[in-house]
């Protein structure tokens, strides 16, 4: 028995390490803060994943959150259009160094403006937490996030 499950635990990792297209083809990642706390990452890596987001999601955990990975560092902006909770947005540079942050962003109106947050400085990723998450997790401009990706790659 011990066995079997070993083998469908290997399994599903292997699933996961080969699917998507972030490093090393990971869909989840572990983001460490420096106070030790700890944020279980979803990770969008594609058009289609960057642009849905956090889109009609009634809720996001305290200790969840997404990583979206680019191409290229650039000044990539975030908007939340169809957001139902409010968000910290925190730009990291390729070294996942807090390169810019807004705390607290409230979703957009349904039928009003809604209008991008862009960083002031190019950014290589972008990592949405629910709003205090970030404050909690004492993070700063400047502080470095670790970003386990899953089996270990970074």
């Amino acid at each position: 028995m011990q066995s079997t499950l070993c083998a469908a635990v290997a399994a599903i990792l292997a699933w996961v390490a080969c699917a998507g297209s972030a490093p090393g083809g990971a869909r989840s990642a572990v983001a460490l803060a420096p106070s030790g706390e700890q944020f279980f990452l979803e990770i969008a890596a594609d058009d289609r994943a960057r642009a849905l987001g956090y889109m009609f999601r009634a809720s996001v955990g305290s200790n969840e959150g997404m990583l979206f990975v680019f191409d290229a560092p650039g000044r990539h902006g975030i908007w939340m259009k169809n957001c139902r909770v409010a968000l910290d947005i925190l730009w990291l540079d390729a070294r996942y160094r807090v390169v810019h942050m807004e705390a607290g962003r409230p979703p957009c109106p349904p039928d009003g403006p809604c209008p991008s947050a862009v960083p002031p400085v190019a950014a290589s990723y972008v990592l949405e937490l629910a709003a205090g998450s970030a404050a909690r997790a004492g993070l700063r401009v400047g502080d470095v996030v670790v970003v386990v990706w899953d089996e270990g790659r970074r």
